[in-house]
Formats: structure tokens, C-alpha cells, sequence
């Protein structure tokens, strides 16, 4: 079973945690522009700027959902479980 998927909402799309629910990332259009922003949230949910990091901005919608996964491939690389 795969631990993160992707659900639609809007012109969004979101990365959760599928055991918890939390949000863990997000790639949505750069106001009216043709460019996607990718952005994950690492903190305590505690709704400030520190919980949020920019991954930049993407060509389009594939690129900017592959560095949300490929951040999270990254961070949850260990030997220990848990």
C-alpha cells in the first residue's frame, strides 16, 4: 500500500499522508499564469511559514507533483520504521 496519494480539489492538487489525512504537499497554477508551484509542509501544522517550503515553480503540473514526491522519497529514506 502506497503511505501518500494525490486528491484534486479545485485547480489544486494535494499530497497526503493516506494513514493520517494530513496534507503534506501541494502543487497548484501560479495566478494567471501557465507556471505550478510546488510547496510541502514539514512542520507541527502549526500554520506559520515555518511549516511551509517553496520547491519552486514548475513548467507545468507533472514536473511540479514529481518534486513534491521526490521531496518526500528523499525524507522518508531510513532504516528505522516509524
Amino acid at each position: 500500500m502506497n503511505k501518500f496519494d494525490w486528491k484534486e480539489r479545485g485547480t489544486a492538487s494535494y499530497y497526503y499522508n493516506v494513514e493520517t489525512g494530513k496534507i503534506v504537499g501541494q502543487v497548484s497554477k501560479v495566478s494567471l499564469s501557465e507556471n505550478w508551484i510546488g510547496l510541502v509542509y514539514i512542520g507541527k501544522y502549526t500554520l506559520t511559514l515555518d511549516d511551509e517550503k517553496h520547491l519552486g515553480q514548475f513548467i507545468d503540473m507533472y514536473f511540479a507533483k514529481k518534486a513534491v514526491e521526490f521531496f518526500w522519497d528523499i525524507e522518508n529514506r531510513t532504516l528505522i520504521e516509524g
